[in-house]
């Protein structure tokens, strides 16, 4: 119990907006951290279906609500999955030797041009997307921030780590001993995936003009996002880092958004 408890804790710290914690990052503090992760998520889904229903009696205009839609989840985050999506774009970028790569993620402070401009497209992209999005949308796609969070667990539950010549990387600690702990771990995660979509589906049932295809876009990007992120990790990295799996939350949180709205416009 006092594990879990300090994984609470730890996963709060170190993923919202929270006061950080001063503990250590060791499998005692962190091995029950990813089943908490996605309810920093789910924050977020709240906190945005209420902006929905907020935001059309506050705002004249959609370049606010886009601009909220775009920015409150990596504020709420405190920037964690951030700061992974930009190391991770930096490395990528530099077409540099795995090595070099690995490097870039772990050690180095300063971005390159290629990533700061990758981010500046990235938010401009959000808010290009969440300004064109309809109201019933917003309460679609705001369970994607607990799926895309339920997922990152899971890789790095399921999938191998990179190494850093040999060093362990932040996120072994993520990972406790016990096989039985890891597959628990697993079972929660999914079971968040599994009630997200439900509640996706059924909203998306739910509309004035009944529209299932949003839900099921959402999932299929979410899916589509999901081997993308394990294939370019394998393949630069040699597997999943807390980076590359902070580039994958990322980027699954604009894919989601923009697969609702194709759905949307379609006339399916």
């Amino acid at each position: 119990m006092k594990t879990i408890g300090r994984s609470f804790l730890m996963a709060f710290s170190g993923y919202s907006m929270s006061p950080k914690s001063s503990m250590d990052r060791t499998k005692e503090n962190c091995g029950f951290i990813l089943i908490f992760i996605p309810l920093i998520g789910a924050i977020i889904c709240v906190i945005l279906n209420r902006w929905a229903v907020l935001y059309p009696y506050a705002c004249d205009f959609q370049i606010l609500p886009a601009v909220v839609g775009a920015v409150v989840p990596t504020i709420l985050s405190a920037g964690a999955h951030l700061d992974g999506f930009f190391r991770t774009t930096d490395a990528l970028s530099s077409h540099k030797i795995r090595e070099d790569k690995l490097k870039i993620l772990r050690e180095d402070a300063h971005g390159g041009y290629s990533s700061i401009m990758i981010c500046i497209c990235y938010f401009m992209v959000a808010i290009g997307i969440w300004s064109e999005m309809p109201i019933d949308g917003i309460f679609v796609i705001a369970f994607g921030y607990v799926i895309s969070r339920a997922l990152y667990g899971i890789s790095i539950l399921t999938m191998k780590h990179a190494s850093y010549d040999g060093a362990p990387g932040k996120i072994d600690a993520y990972v406790p001993d016990s096989k039985v702990a890891v597959w628990v771990q697993v079972l929660i995660n999914l079971a968040y995936i599994g009630i997200s979509a439900y509640l996706m589906y059924n909203i998306a049932c739910t509309y004035s003009v009944p529209k299932p295809s949003v839900a099921i876009a959402c999932l299929v990007g979410a899916a589509v996002t999901y081997v993308y992120y394990l294939v370019i990790s394998y393949r630069n990295f040699g597997g999943v880092t807390e980076e590359s799996g902070g580039f994958f939350v990322m980027l699954c949180e604009v894919v989601i958004p923009i697969a609702a709205l194709t759905a949307f416009k379609s006339p399916f």
